[in-house]
């Protein structure tokens, strides 16, 4: 009679248990392990879902890093136009003084003793094609602040103005380049060229922004540079034509010095002035420093 008990309550339970299960099954419930194992895999899924996104925006960061720092969308090297006579009086109110480092100069360039003026020397041969980047020299002075003025002779006496020349600022200090893909905005160089008869044209980093060429028109014999380090600018000046050429929008990160290139084969060299001295109008007075020819 005691096994017949045991044996029915056993039967029982298993029918019980069949019944258990059929009811999950129906109704779609799942046991403890079950959701906590569906729980995990769920949030480990959310967070790879969330290190992929994250590793996509890093590295679509990255793809771009080498223009974002340094190329400002439909500002950086784009020329800025100028309508009627610029006041190099006031311009020269900012000028400095300053010398070509001589250590730090090209070796195929002459440097004169005052460290005024420079050329391409007697005895270079410029073997590549195109225009020779490497010829550069850099000012001895590095500026980081405020407003700073100078003016590049390219026209010597009973000569004609240079056709090569390369001029601007950079951060860096010494030069081995061999081609403008060293000389962009991405490795803190940025100038105005004068390529002959490829006309003048501004650097830029390929990858980011369109090349900037100018059509200037009479070729300068004196310019004038002006770097607004506060303000991010650096504007290129005709100083005989008293016109403003272009000015581009710049984010420095660091000192930077004068930079200069004096090309080949031109009779003129190229030569740092020392700008006079403004004349100093008296405050009562009223009338501007330029004045239409006119009115004289």
């Amino acid at each position: 009679m005691a096994l017949f008990i045991i044996a029915f309550i056993c039967v029982l339970g298993l029918i019980g248990f069949i019944l258990y299960k059929h009811r999950l099954k129906l109704t779609g419930k799942k046991t403890v392990k079950k959701v906590c194992d569906d729980e995990t895999m769920e949030s480990l899924t959310k967070v790879r879902d969330n290190e992929s996104m994250e590793r996509g925006t890093k590295e679509d960061a990255g793809s771009s890093s080498s223009c974002a720092p340094h190329v400002q969308a439909d500002v950086h090297s784009q020329p800025s136009e100028s309508v009627g006579d610029t006041n190099i009086e006031e311009l020269r109110k900012h000028a400095v003084q300053f010398n070509i480092d001589r250590e730090s100069s090209h070796p195929g360039l002459t440097v004169s003793k005052d460290c005024k003026t420079v050329r391409d020397a007697p005895d270079y041969k410029h073997t590549g094609e195109g225009f020779p980047y490497e010829l550069c020299a850099v000012g001895a002075q590095r500026f980081a602040s405020g407003r700073r003025y100078w003016e590049v002779d390219l026209a010597q006496e009973d000569k004609p103005p240079k056709n090569y020349w390369l001029i601007g600022v950079t951060k860096l200090g010494h030069f081995r380049v061999k081609d403008r893909s060293a000389l962009t905005p991405s490795n803190r160089c940025w100038f105005l060229c004068s390529d002959g008869d490829n006309g003048f044209y501004t650097n830029t980093d390929p990858k980011c922004d369109p090349s900037v060429s100018l059509s200037l028109t009479p070729r300068p014999e004196r310019l004038g540079v002006l770097l607004d380090y506060g303000k991010g600018q650096l504007s290129f000046y005709n100083v005989k034509e008293r016109k403003h050429v272009l000015t581009m929008n710049i984010t420095f990160t660091g000192a930077v010095s004068p930079l200069f290139n004096p090309g080949v084969g031109d009779q003129s060299s190229l030569m740092i002035l020392d700008c006079p001295k403004p004349v100093e109008t008296p405050v009562e007075s009223s009338e501007p420093l330029l004045r239409n020819s006119s009115d004289a």
